[in-house]
């Protein structure tokens, strides 16, 4: 045995209700690669970019925010160290108390909003407030209490009440709309334009609501609650708005609606200011805006563009935005997760074809990626919808598809100072761009699929006793909002987790903590009601209760789904004991035994024999008695991948891992091999398993091995020992 390597991989059918489940070593290693992808690039930024806003990864430098080198989409940038601030809830969710707590206080020592710089309302609001209040629930004793209140007096709070009274001008307009842009120090500008979006105006009411009620400030809520009813109010005949408004006049300048870009977060926050304050009103404004989409924008399940007045009678374009992404996520809250697995479906189809997602794909003639939007910036919308649909159904379909995601990002996207945006998706070149929200969205998402409990958000923290009855009051220099903490410092030695029935998301993917008595104070007349609605934070278990059985019942695939399946790529999941090694992924043969999502593959596995070789010549006894009960890998050689497939076979063999002979020139991760029976139709006798790997897959794990090896042999282990074989599991690569 010393010259075999047994990869236990015993052929089995299991149980529809047992499919190809990822196992929990696996979860583990892509969780920890997920943890390891956020610290590259905050680290990056921490080190090359702040106290700037955003990270330059190719340039190792930040991007600087009086220089607004890509003109309106620098508008993000305020010098006030936008990433920091992005992902502090982050750090909390990662457990790392420390670098939490170090944060907060470089947020406090160095971030200032006296600042002559005009900056988005929009952005603002969601990136810096969500992510003061979020990071200030987290830290303070009142809330979940990371921090003692000798750590922390409220600092963030007070930060996030000064950006957003400099933000109040903004709304200072004849219909309530903001103006899309403000300055910090000087307000609104005599020649600023007047025209906005349903997204920009509309969605600033999550964020601004829970600052109206940490603060005991009702201004915020009640302007962001003002403009929504204002846009509301101007809606078509169908329940439809259009993509740009005149703040103004009120008069609608773009009448075409989509789900993308100008209007996605509108629908989500009429959804999830009803999940935080409990208001029916809410509700039922999203659910006759769900509707509308519905009926006249979903075409075979992707969403396209319409006018606002005549509905899918005029089709203004068909085009699919990478922004649509979040509605499956979106879908999944509303509790319609058959009608969301399917648009997930043709969404995630897109990043399967490119690699990444495009940021607008042509869905006219045979399908084209629209030529000035073939970038993909790193955007979690696709990722956020996987995880909410892995919540809701638990189907490790869901873990296998973020796997290729988080893969597909690390090789395309890692470089020496961050991860860098996709520049072309026809080539994946990557360009100087890492958004702050990659780290507060999309690496979020990815280590939240993969948790082992994943109804645990934030762990809970050990942290240092404190004296009671003491009065908290924020000293600060940010802001003069004289905020006062009146209940006694915090005394527990630990925190309490937070579960995933205690959050919403943010747009920004802030965690924002439900809590009843907040939203119980009214503040607006549209706070009112709440119905005791978030008690107990029973608001979101009985959502994803609900969607759960809808989950389970939709799991049937549709005919496109059945058609993709034919012959679906094989993942190669290879564990020693439970420390996953690595995944491999092999392209499946049209012929012999299929890997379907409803099966369990495992058997030995005899790993690089040099006298099998490319099983192309007839084998020895001694051969054959090392091949019989296994999966062997052989080399591709001269002869038919049947030829070698049927004789394996006839000397035992579990299956065949054909390494193929040419190594890889593209970076394209959807490169396709197919395995042909050959003129004799062989392959109609062969019942076992037949793939191929890359050359490079199989390299890295003989090395991965090798280095097993060694490190068995320093701690005098013996690999070769039956308790401790290498594991492996074969099941579909994305099902």
């Amino acid at each position: 045995m010393t010259a075999v390597l047994l990869l236990l991989l015993a052929v089995a059918a299991l149980s529809p209700s047992a499919d190809a489940v990822m196992h929990a070593s696996e979860r583990r290693h892509l969780q920890e690669q997920a943890r390891a992808m956020f610290y590259h690039g905050y680290q990056s930024y921490m080190e090359h970019a702040f106290p700037w806003d955003e990270l330059k990864p190719l340039s190792c430098e930040g991007r600087r925010w009086d220089r607004r080198e890509r003109g309106d989409l620098d508008d993000v940038l305020g010098g006030f160290s936008l990433t920091l601030i992005d992902s502090l809830d982050m750090l909390a969710i990662l457990g790392d108390r420390a670098e939490f707590a170090r944060a907060v206080k470089l947020v406090v020592d160095h971030v200032s909003f006296d600042r002559d710089v005009t900056v988005s309302v929009f952005e603002s609001t969601i990136r810096v407030i969500g992510g003061l209040v979020s990071a200030h629930m987290l830290a303070s004793p009142q809330h979940l209490g990371i921090l003692t209140a000798d750590e922390y007096n409220g600092e963030l709070l007070a930060l996030a009440v000064d950006l957003g009274t400099r933000l109040l001008p903004a709304f200072e307009t004849p219909t309530g709309l903001p103006v899309h842009r403000v300055n910090l120090r000087h307000g609104i500008a005599a020649n600023t334009p007047t025209l906005t979006c349903p997204a920009a105006a509309g969605s600033l009411l999550v964020e601004l609501s829970y600052l109206s009620r940490l603060s005991s400030l009702p201004v915020f809520e009640e302007k962001a609650s003002n403009a929504v009813m204002a846009l509301w109010f101007r809606r078509s005949d169908l329940n439809l708005l259009g993509s740009a408004i005149d703040v103004a006049s009120g008069e609608w300048v773009h009448s075409h609606v989509g789900i993308g870009a100008g209007l996605d977060s509108f629908f989500e926050y009429l959804l999830k200011y009803h999940l935080v304050s409990g208001n029916a009103a809410w509700l039922d404004m999203f659910n006759m805006s769900y509707s509308a989409v519905e009926t006249h924008l979903n075409h075979g399940d992707v969403h396209i563009e319409v006018d606002m007045n005549h509905g899918k009678a005029v089709v203004r374009s068909r085009r699919v935005s990478a922004l649509q992404a979040f509605w499956p996520g979106l879908q999944v809250l509303a509790g319609d997760v058959s009608s969301a697995i399917r648009s997930h479906a043709k969404l995630f189809s897109l990043w399967d074809k490119f690699g990444a997602m495009p940021e607008l794909f042509d869905l006219s003639g045979a399908g084209s990626v629209i030529s000035w939007a073939r970038t993909s910036p790193l955007r979690p919308e696709l990722i956020e919808s996987t995880y909410h649909l892995y919540q809701a159904t638990r189907d490790h379909k869901y873990l296998k598809i973020g796997r290729k995601l988080l893969q597909d990002i690390e090789s395309v996207s890692r470089v020496r100072c961050g991860y860098a945006a996709v520049g072309n998706i026809h080539t994946l070149a990557v360009e100087d761009r890492m958004d702050s929200y990659f780290l507060s969205e999309t690496v979020k998402y990815l280590y939240l699929l993969f948790s082992e409990d994943p109804d645990v958000i934030v762990p809970s923290f050990e942290r240092t006793d404190a004296p009671v009855n003491a009065s908290v009051r924020n000293s600060s220099t940010h802001g003069s909002s004289g905020l006062t903490a009146s209940s006694p410092r915090c005394s527990r030695n630990a925190t309490r987790a937070l579960k995933s029935s205690q959050v919403v998301f943010s747009t920004e993917g802030h965690l924002l903590m439900l809590d009843s008595t907040l939203f119980a104070r009214s503040h607006t007349a549209q706070s009112t009601q709440t119905h005791g609605a978030c008690e107990n934070a029973n608001l979101l278990p009985k959502t994803h209760g609900a969607a759960r059985q809808h989950g389970n019942a939709a799991a049937a695939p549709t005919s496109v789904a059945r058609a993709a399946v034919a012959r679906q790529q094989i993942g190669i999941s290879v564990r020693l004991d439970d420390v996953h090694v690595m995944t491999l992924v092999a392209w499946p043969a049209v012929f012999g035994l299929r890997v379907e999502s409803h099966t369990h593959v495992e058997a030995p596995l005899l790993l690089y024999a040099a006298s099998v070789g490319d099983a192309c010549k007839p084998f020895t006894k001694e051969d054959e008695e090392r091949i019989r009960g296994r999966i062997v890998f052989v080399t591709r050689g001269v002869c038919s991948f049947s030829e070698k497939a049927l004789r394996l076979q006839v000397s035992g063999a579990a299956g065949a891992i054909i390494v193929n002979s040419k190594t890889a020139k593209a970076r394209h991760p959807d490169r396709q091999y197919v395995l042909t029976d050959d003129k004799r139709s062989l392959g109609a006798r062969v019942q076992i398993p037949v793939m191929l790997v890359s050359r490079e897959d199989a390299s890295q794990l003989h090395r991965q091995v090798a280095n097993l090896r060694s490190v068995a042999a320093a701690g005098d282990e013996d690999l070769d020992a039956d308790a401790s074989l290498l594991i492996g599991s074969l099941s579909p690569w994305l099902h």
